[in-house]
């Protein structure tokens, strides 16, 4: 039967029982009403009739007006006829009255006369006991019966308040349990509830999702289980070493290479805590530590046979967010240790092949241009314009292979790490008036003033080689004037913070895009656009390197038509 017919049946039944109950109450209390204005107005009338007569006939002397009020009772009385014998009675009351009226003073008809009153008022408080008697008996007969009724219309809404909650409830607790358990991955559970209603529908329903969904566990377990087997046969054949971390830190899987670079079995860290197993291996611990930090320095270890170099690169696991959560959440990190020796290796050796070659060209090139000074000089013979032209061109290109030379010097130096560097308590301000001095015939030649920084106060002091922060300086305000138009202004700002000194140059020039920002100090890279007559893009790499030797920091604010503002710290002393 449908579910809905079934709760406006019960719900009906509830009403029926209320409506018989408030019906049987309604003509029970009607049915007493009636015979109480039954005897209201058949007896207590004539009683009250025959009383207004007795007090007539009770006055001393009747007169013509106690007549007059008795007959006007006697109508009335003789119109409310109401019991057996009353009719007769009232007649006989007639009559006397009439004597009574022909021979006032007849004490024997006056005394027939009350002697009919007392029969009338007799019958009427007879017939009032008897109808009282009987409404007595209704009103107790009625009150049985609605107790009765009422008794059984309360035993059936107790049986139906205690089972019909139930009807509905049962079942939904049932669903709710059966929803749980398969939210928790049991999709063997089963509801087993009897039922031809709308609810047994849905445990139908309920049941064939859930055996839907175990089959499809089972069916997908040997696909999860080759995904997972040959998984771990890729991990296996990477020659890097790789480790994977659930969210708790506990070690899922680790390769081959991996389990030979920490010197630990399968049993030692598959399945472990990594944090436990890191508290006796250093490199693990090293690891671990490092997982949450991008670092570009390699790692040194000592692997098979040599030392090597690893790059550690960590790989966050996300998972999708459940319907509480709004971020994806992390469910675990790979780490994977690129093996980078080769290419360190490959590094040094052009570093050291940069550093040859520069070396071993710089000499012939100093003699080029000491022999260039020797073709200009008068006592070797005059030259003429075109033989002088040609010295300056010679002349020009080979100071520009000097610097070429000389620039790559200090980039090998600074590749190598065989930096040098005289640490000392410099005034920032000397640092800026030695480069300025330096660059004085440069600023003269294209009529551009450079603007000094604000005084300092007393003592500010930077830690820093003297050389190298000049040289910085010297080549951030080369590329400023070198890029400004002719009759514009450069400007030097020294900026003291906590704990830095910011040094910063700002010229007018064309400005550079955001998207080369961050490429301008890697080694041999040009603006695209730029003036052919710029340096080689080794300039800014070698001013990356010095200020990062010396603890600083270097980097440009710039916007295409707006000039650039190149910067970099010192510590302060």
């Amino acid at each position: 039967m449908n579910l809905k017919i079934k709760l406006t049946i019960g719900l009906s039944l509830l009403f029926g029982m209320l409506l018989l109950v408030s019906v049987l109450g309604i003509f029970c209390i009607n049915t007493l009403s009636t015979d109480a204005a039954a005897i209201l107005k058949d007896n207590y009338q004539s009683l009250r009739y025959v009383q207004q007569m007795q007090q007539d006939l009770n006055s001393p002397s009747p007169d013509q007006t106690a007549f007059e009020t008795f007959r006007h009772y006697l109508d009335k009385q003789e119109q409310n006829i109401t019991e057996p014998g009353e009719g007769e009675a009232t007649e006989a009351l007639a009559r006397e009255f009439e004597r009574l009226k022909s021979h006032p003073a007849d004490p024997a008809a006056l005394q027939r006369l009350r002697h009919q009153l007392l029969v009338i008022f007799d019958l009427n408080l007879r017939a009032i006991d008897r109808k009282n008697a009987l409404a007595l008996q209704t009103a107790d007969q009625t009150s049985k019966v609605l107790s009765i009724i009422a008794t059984f219309c309360l035993l059936v809404a107790f049986v139906f308040l205690l089972n019909f909650p139930g009807y509905f409830a049962d079942p939904i607790r049932q669903l709710t349990e059966g929803i749980k358990e398969i939210a928790e991955g049991n999709y063997t559970q089963r509801i087993h509830l009897k039922r031809t209603d709308e609810f047994g529908e849905l445990v139908s329903a309920f049941n064939d999702l859930a055996a839907k969904l175990d089959a499809y566990e089972h069916s997908n377990l040997a696909r999860i289980m080759f995904e997972k087997r040959r998984l771990e046969i890729i991990i296996g054949a990477m020659h890097d070493p790789v480790i994977g971390l659930d969210e708790h830190s506990r070690v899922l899987f680790a390769n081959e290479p991996a389990l030979g670079l920490l010197h630990l079995s399968v049993s030692q860290l598959i399945g472990k805590d990594a944090r436990e197993a890191a508290l006796t291996n250093d490199l693990l611990r090293t690891l671990l530590a490092r997982r949450s930090k991008a670092s570009l320095e390699p790692l040194k270890i000592f692997a098979e046979g040599k030392e090597s170099f690893f790059q550690l690169e960590s790989i966050d696991i996300p998972v999708d967010p459940t319907p509480v959560q709004t971020q994806p959440a992390i469910g675990g990190q790979v780490l994977h240790l690129k093996n980078i020796t080769t290419f360190l290796e490959r590094d040094v050796a052009k570093t050291n092949f940069f550093a040859t070659v520069s070396h071993e060209l710089k000499t012939p090139i100093s003699s080029i241009k000491m022999g260039l000074k020797l073709l200009e000089d008068p006592r070797i013979g005059a030259l003429n314009d075109e033989q002088r032209h040609l010295v300056q061109q010679l002349e020009e290109d080979t100071g520009r292979l000097l610097n070429i030379t000389a620039e790559l010097l200090k980039l090998a130096q600074a590749e190598s790490g065989n930096i040098q560097l005289n640490l000392t308590p410099v005034s920032p301000e000397e640092i800026v008036k030695t480069a300025g001095q330096a660059l004085a015939g440069q600023l003269q030649e294209k009529n551009i003033t450079l603007h000094w920084p604000a005084p300092l106060p007393p003592g500010e002091r930077v830690l820093a080689d003297e050389d190298k922060a000049v040289w910085v300086l010297i080549n951030l305000l080369n590329n400023a004037i070198r890029h400004s138009p002719e009759h514009k202004s450069v400007h030097v700002f020294i900026e003291p913070q906590s704990e830095f000194t910011r040094f910063v140059v700002q010229d007018q020039g064309p400005g550079i895009p955001s998207q080369y920002h961050s490429k301008i100090f890697e080694r041999f890279f040009r603006v695209p656009g730029a003036s052919a007559g710029g340096g080689t893009g080794l300039g800014l790499a070698i001013c990356r390197e010095f200020v990062w030797a010396m603890g600083g920091e270097i980097g440009v604010e710039s916007e295409p038509g707006k000039g650039s503002r190149f910067w970099f710290t010192l510590k302060k002393r």
